[in-house]
């Protein structure tokens, strides 16, 4: 009964806009039917989006990795969180093994999380972007982490003249342009996904870039993703699906939120092309989070053009200005380990010295850890945080063991 009635009050309160923040507060520990709630509500977004037409959709091809199984490790600590925990997926592979195929348990939505339910990345996206950036180097479009960006959309704002290399690496000199808190363009209100990038071009006229701290910002990734669509021009489509379906090999669709438009007013010649509303922003099945951190592992470990991407990035990677270990509630969030960030990707974990470890994050637990050594990864989708990275991520990783 409590399913239908959670049903009708989410639709009134859509309906109300009582849910103006579309997301699950980053400090909120909720209850199952609040979940729930927040599930579903992320369905109707996503919808929502279609209907727009803000979707950016690559199908897959019918060739999907499958994986290889063996049963579940025992783990009780592992049970109890897909229970009645935060956790609604966790998947631990192990040299090409799914060792622990873990989903939340039935009955706790109104939904069962399956192989079809989709999850924001959130800010995993944004190295998902940076592994497309390695293949758009790979394929010519764009020269190198060095290329200088020469992008007449951008002519006259502080990414101008810069070298690609300093966007991935969260080092541009933005910081008195993007509000720290909100991480939206400074002058505008709005979400910087309600704005197309013409909008944010001229909101950003005759800015210079101030230093190169790295500063990091959820603007910023959605700019480099336009730029992927400005150097691959007509190409933008073979490379999506080149990356997607031939190297990740997806089993369901891949989705990004395109930008939306605050005017109707044309600014620029730019107003509408598709170089002002690419986002970082993708929608995925928990299995096509896994075929993705394959994807990069093998990449790295065979020395492919796109590994050597990868390593280039490790290798270049700035000293990480969040890396608090033993700070109070560190264990909440998995950037609190890495000592290093480079092309949007995080390296350097605490206790795993001289190993090759690349990690992703996403708001509220969307994240990959992959040990690119030992062919370890674990991937985490999640409700909210509040569970322990350093117990069901880190230390599996760094022993190849599940907590008990």
């Amino acid at each position: 009964m409590w399913k239908i009635l959670s049903l009708i009050i989410l639709s009134l309160f859509i309906a109300k806009n009582v849910f103006a923040d579309n997301e699950m507060p980053e400090k909120a520990r909720p209850d199952d039917k609040t979940i729930s709630l927040y599930e579903y509500k992320k369905k109707i977004f996503i919808k929502n989006r279609r209907d727009q037409g803000r979707l950016y959709t690559i199908k897959p091809k019918g060739n999907a990795k499958i994986f290889n199984y063996e049963k579940n490790i025992s783990s009780s600590k592992l049970e109890s969180q897909l229970s009645k925990g935060y956790l609604l997926s966790y998947l631990f592979y192990d040299k090409g093994v799914i060792k622990y195929d873990g989903k939340a348990k039935d009955g706790r939505f109104l939904d069962n999380i399956n192989n079809k339910t989709l999850f924001y990345t959130h800010s995993t996206g944004k190295s998902i972007v940076s592994y497309i950036i390695g293949h758009a180097i790979c394929d010519g479009y764009i020269a190198s982490m060095d290329e200088t960006i020469d992008w007449p959309l951008m002519k006259n704002t502080l990414y101008q003249g810069q070298p690609l290399r300093n966007l991935l690496n969260m080092s541009a000199g933005d910081k008195h342009v993007v509000d720290k808190n909100t991480t939206r363009f400074k002058g505008s209100d709005k979400h910087h996904r309600d704005m197309g990038l013409d909008s944010i071009a001229h909101l950003l006229d005759g800015t210079k870039a101030k230093g190169q701290n790295v500063f990091y910002n959820n603007a910023l990734t959605d700019i480099i993703a336009n730029y992927l669509v400005f150097k691959s021009g007509n190409k933008y489509d073979d490379l999506m699906r080149k990356v997607f379906q031939d190297k990740i090999k997806i089993e369901n669709e891949v989705s990004y939120e395109l930008h939306g438009s605050d005017s109707e007013v044309k600014i620029n010649e730019f107003t509408g092309t598709p170089q002002t509303l690419a986002s970082y922003s993708f929608f995925m099945t928990r299995l096509d989070f896994l075929r993705f951190a394959e994807a990069m592992m093998k990449d790295y470990q065979n020395n492919t053009c796109v590994g050597n991407y990868l390593r280039e990035s490790q290798l270049q990677a700035k000293k990480w200005y969040k890396y608090r270990p033993d700070k109070k509630n560190a264990q909440w969030w998995l950037h609190n380990y890495s000592k290093k960030y480079g092309a949007q990707f995080y390296f350097d974990f605490s206790g795993m010295k001289n190993r090759n470890i690349i990690g992703t994050e996403g708001l509220n637990g969307q994240n990959i850890l992959i040990d690119l050594d030992n062919s370890r990864i674990v991937v985490t989708n999640s409700a909210a945080t509040g569970w322990n990275v350093r117990t069901f991520m880190l230390k599996v990783i760094k022993d190849g063991k599940l907590p008990k």
